[in-house]
């Protein structure tokens, strides 16, 4: 083997080398936790308000049965079935991995109400109708 192929073969398992150690960097976080999806258990209260009723929105996210108190973004989006309003919210952490939003509607109608929540690298966006008389 010439002079030449033997520092391209020994420049190669350099490489390969480091890029395994790169990998094991990455491998020596916890695992299972990343393993597990994140979950979000979205809850309207109550279910049906009068036009100007507050209602109280919660996102409670947890991974492996503990909360996320970290997450990248939480936002609720409502929306007006039939065309009406659409808006997307930003909420934030209150504590234990609960993330709330109090909110009136000045119009009757049902709204969907979706969590989207970004946190460990997963996206989770559960889905509750919530129905507003006059």
């Amino acid at each position: 083997m010439t002079r030449r192929k033997l520092a391209l073969l020994a420049a190669m398992v350099l490489m390969a080398v480091a890029l395994a150690a790169c990998n094991d960097s990455k491998a020596d976080m916890d695992e299972d936790t990343l393993a597990e999806p994140i979950i979000v258990d979205l809850t309207i209260n109550p279910e049906t308000v009068a036009v100007g009723e507050k209602v109280f929105i919660q996102a409670k996210v947890t991974q492996a049965g503990q909360p996320v108190e970290d997450a990248d973004k939480v936002e609720i989006e409502v929306t007006q079935e039939g065309g009406g309003l659409s808006a997307t919210v930003p909420i934030e952490h209150d504590e234990g991995g609960i993330y709330k939003l109090e909110k009136t509607f000045d119009q009757p109608g049902t709204y969907r109400i979706i969590s989207h929540v970004t946190a460990r690298g997963q996206h989770s966006m559960p889905l509750k109708e919530l129905t507003v008389t006059e």
